[in-house]
């Protein structure tokens, strides 16, 4: 095991990045602190989505999605409060709706494959790069790959005459209280049937890693809420900046429906266009945060925890990819399409995880990863 790093080493440099931040834009500051917090509790807690479903459909063992539906409850409990203090405070967070759809279906499903094939999911494999490896960097590079691709192929996607569904909202059905309690409600259901299918009681036999990890999650997701003013969001950040990069290697986006667009060309005019973007500060911060993690515990690998054979390697990039590509199609990720759903009380993230873990769970069945798994993916 190598010397771990110095807390105040670790810390000092986020400090500076803040410090840098703040001169231009203070808010900026506030989400890259959000980020590295977020990297250092997943690192810290072993809290993740991958790992857990793996768990559940091999072993039956529901504990850490104990935790998840934890951090789902948390959330929408906290989205309540923000829009019960709207008259307070007059900030009116984003509500995500999704619209159900074919790209929307068929977008969550490919994420469940990718999640598999790449043993983590979109915010689990910028937290694995605290292991080091060649294989974790096979993953990140095919979900900004596969992010990318899906921002251009998803607004055209979009324009099809293909049937659409508006999805249901609790909040326009039920105010704000019935939604709240509805949610509420449809977590302790699941919780209650996971419980009787499992054999498991929650808080029991886990330790209290993964649920304390569910809470700082949860108070951090809200920070983020508060500051940016919508929910927590990762593959929109990778997308962005798999746009920089292939324009300066030479793309052109004037054939893209969506970077030609005044946004789009807004969000392409520089550097600072994307270093001050908030999706993309938080997953800069998480990413150190990670690193940062790993290295004050004097676990960082450059080489990683084992060498991975070619096959591995390409089949967690061609995961990262399908994550990358299918997310973008169905407008997000667990975090952003499954919790962002949640926590705005519409119906498409419940939809969104029942179909991704019918995709994680056809290619577990199908052709199962190698090796074993890590508790953070």
């Amino acid at each position: 095991m190598k010397q771990p790093l110095p807390p105040a080493l670790a810390v000092a440099p986020a400090v500076a990045v803040a410090a840098a931040l703040a001169i231009r834009q203070p808010s900026s500051a506030l989400v890259w602190g959000l980020g590295c917090g977020l990297g250092h509790v997943l690192v810290r807690s072993r809290f993740g989505f991958a790992s857990g479903y793996r768990r559940l459909l091999q072993r039956r063992d529901a504990a850490p999605v104990f935790a998840q539906l934890l951090l789902a409850a948390l959330l929408v409990m906290a989205m309540a409060l923000v829009l019960a203090a709207e008259p307070l405070t007059g900030l009116r967070p984003k509500l995500l709706a999704t619209p159900l759809s074919l790209p929307f279906l068929a977008g969550a499903f490919l994420f469940g494959i990718g999640m598999e094939r790449a043993r983590a999911c979109g915010c689990g494999t910028l937290a694995a790069t605290s292991r080091g490896g060649v294989g974790v960097l096979a993953a990140l590079t095919g979900l900004v790959v596969g992010a990318f691709l899906g921002s251009l192929h998803a607004p055209r996607l979009a324009t099809l005459p293909l049937p659409r569904l508006p999805s249901p909202v609790g909040l326009d059905w039920f105010g704000l209280l019935g939604a709240l309690t509805l949610q509420l409600a449809f977590i302790a259901l699941i919780t209650v049937l996971l419980t009787r299918w499992s054999g498991q009681v929650p808080w029991h036999g886990e330790g209290r890693g993964p649920y304390g990890g569910a809470i700082a999650v949860a108070l951090l997701a809200t920070g983020l809420l508060l500051v940016t003013a919508e929910p927590w969001r990762v593959l929109w950040g990778l997308a962005l900046s798999g746009a920089h990069a292939a324009r300066a290697l030479g793309w052109d986006p004037g054939g893209s429906l969506f970077w030609s667009s005044p946004r789009g060309q807004a969000l392409l005019t520089g550097p600072e266009a994307w270093l001050f973007n908030e999706a993309v500060l938080v997953d800069l911060g998480l990413l150190y945060g990670a690193v940062a993690t790993a290295l004050a515990q004097g676990r960082f690998r450059w080489r990683g925890e084992r060498s991975e054979p070619l096959p591995d390697l390409a089949r967690r990039g061609f995961g990262g990819l399908l994550m990358g590509y299918g997310g973008l199609l169905a407008s997000g990720c667990n975090v952003n399409a499954f919790l962002g759903g949640v926590m705005s009380f519409s119906l498409h993230g419940w939809i969104w995880l029942a179909v991704a873990l019918a995709g994680f769970g056809a290619s577990l069945r199908l052709c199962p990863a190698p090796g074993p798994a890590a508790p953070s993916d």
